[in-house]
């Protein structure tokens, strides 16, 4: 059965509030992948959120960045191709509002939620995370087989 994972791949880029450091701190970032039916790695191509680099993606955490990005600019997916995807399922009308109406733009979420409603399988994403006095509020969309919600759940940060 085809899995998933999140997990991050460094840039060569530094965001600004480190580029004061005597010791660079490249930028990280999260990349949403695909495991086959076999337990191989899926092979893709991502832009880096902060520099624009593109990276192939071969293995967890690991990547290579891509020079001369016009040639393989196509091969990254954008959330407006998913965006087309969902839009031409059942499903994924409702989605795509929910998820616009929440001004979500990480293109891990948006690929994580196409993953689970092509794939059939049960699951959450966490679309927001926010910390209100000692308590941690998460909004969470929840995709099932009758259909999904949005469900706010709220933990005590400290004991």
């Amino acid at each position: 059965m085809k899995s998933y994972i999140k997990h991050l791949i460094e840039c060569q880029c530094i965001l600004k509030i480190f580029q004061n450091k005597t010791k660079p701190i490249f930028h990280k970032f999260i990349v949403f992948s695909i495991i086959d039916d076999d337990d191989n790695f899926i092979e893709k191509y991502v832009e880096c959120n902060n520099c624009n680099a593109i990276h192939r993606v071969f293995d967890v955490n690991n990547s290579e960045i891509i020079h001369g990005k016009d040639n393989v600019l196509g091969l990254v997916t954008k959330i407006q191709d998913i965006k087309f995807n969902l839009n031409n399922s059942d499903k994924g009308k409702n989605i795509v509002n929910i998820l616009d109406s929440n001004l979500i733009n990480d293109i891990t979420i948006w690929e994580h939620v196409e993953f689970l409603l092509e794939n059939n399988i049960e699951g959450f994403v966490q679309l927001e995370k926010n910390e209100i006095k000692n308590n941690i509020v998460l909004k969470n969309l929840y995709i099932d087989k009758n259909g999904f919600k949005i469900k706010n759940e709220t933990f005590q940060r400290y004991i």
